[in-house]
């Protein structure tokens, strides 16, 4: 029986893998071992050795571990999705808005400083948005309204090491999320309780792609070899569109189960491929 890794993540995945044996470990809880080439992840309840991994990390900073557990899945060559290659590239937000670009997509102006004491070289217009290094699903993010909440905030950011995002707020009318799996791709529109659209989300309703951004996120995920791939969007009242980010370990929340046995049919044929070539 084949072993599937789910790190981190949701914890329905045994569902989708009924032929095969779950098992799921927190990336904060692990060790990881290479030995003869073998990889091993262990933790305190167990000790896995796995034939293809789920990775499903999100919200949380970057760390070593995960730098360093990446780097063994590739030298182990253990099938991955997404593959440790295309998820570094995503591993830096600065990075991922690059790439983004690159593709031409309308993505948000933003300001980036490496240090706090530039923050007033930055002149914006309230309301305007700070985000604090690589978190993603609302962490390290504030929305700055008056000048007496923006020094309060400066305080605050004096004492961080990450460097720090300046961009508009943009008053969306609703947040567009596209997903792509292999070859096919599904869209919804979402609504948030509070100004962060990802954040208890009270709305979702799928809809149907729309054809140029299909094809720009489709050339995006060739470009960096992605299993599964999400873009971010929110519509302004205008009808205007603006891109926040790509995320290639992105949320089902909301989309139906044929999502996840997609993504689950992509692993199972990587470990198939995989096992051919030995």
């Amino acid at each position: 029986m084949k072993k599937i890794l789910i790190v981190n993540g949701e914890k329905y995945w045994q569902d989708f893998f009924p032929e095969c044996e779950v098992v799921q470990k927190s990336i904060q809880d692990t060790s990881w071992i290479l030995k003869n080439g073998n990889l091993y992840v262990a933790d305190s309840e167990s000790v896995v050795k796995p034939d293809g991994i789920l990775w499903r990390i999100g919200a949380i900073k970057p760390t070593d571990l995960q730098t360093t557990a990446m780097s063994l899945i590739e030298i182990s060559k253990i099938p991955c999705v997404n593959s440790p290659e295309t998820l570094k590239i995503g591993f830096d937000r600065l990075s991922m808005l690059s790439m983004l670009k690159k593709q031409g997509f309308p993505v948000i102006d933003f300001n980036v400083v490496t240090k706090s004491t530039h923050l007033k070289n930055i002149k914006i217009d309230f309301p305007f948005v700070i985000k604090v290094g690589n978190y993603h699903g609302g962490f390290g993010k504030v929305l700055v309204e008056t000048e007496e909440k923006w020094q309060d905030i400066k305080d605050l950011l004096f004492v961080t090491e990450n460097y720090i995002s300046v961009e508009p707020f943009i008053n969306y009318k609703r947040d567009i999320r596209y997903i792509a799996i292999h070859d096919k791709i599904w869209a919804m529109s979402r609504r948030g309780k509070f100004w962060k659209a990802n954040v208890e989300t009270t709305d979702f309703e799928e809809i149907i792609p729309e054809k140029e951004i299909v094809l720009k996120l489709k050339t995006l995920q060739k470009s960096i070899s992605a299993n599964i791939l999400a873009i971010d969007i929110l519509e302004d009242e205008t009808g205007k569109l603006h891109v926040v980010e790509y995320n290639d370990i992105p949320g089902l929340s909301g989309f139906n189960d044929e999502l996840k046995y997609e993504l689950a049919a992509v692993l199972k044929r990587k470990i198939e491929e995989n096992k051919d070539k030995f």
